[in-house]
């Protein structure tokens, strides 16, 4: 299992042992509450991000169709 985490390391760029020692040693302590209260807020911001993204796309694409549908009628004699 250590291998596994230390091949990750490697992978990832830490070519320093002490480095990789540190890097695991660093995710085995638990999270301090305002730790997890800014991982939650990052959370909600990314998740309204992506919302407020998918719905310009939904909008865009309507947008685009009704603008293809009069430019359809338009030309039309």
């Amino acid at each position: 299992m250590r291998n596994d985490r230390v091949n990750l390391c490697h992978r990832a760029g830490f070519d320093d042992d002490d480095d990789i020692q540190n890097l695991l040693e660093s995710h085995a302590e638990p999270l301090s509450n305002d730790e997890l209260t800014e991982l939650d807020k990052a959370s909600r911001e990314a998740k309204k991000r992506k919302t407020r993204k998918n719905l310009c796309v939904a909008w865009t694409s309507k947008l685009l169709e009704n603008v293809s549908v009069v430019s359809k009628n338009f030309r039309k004699p």
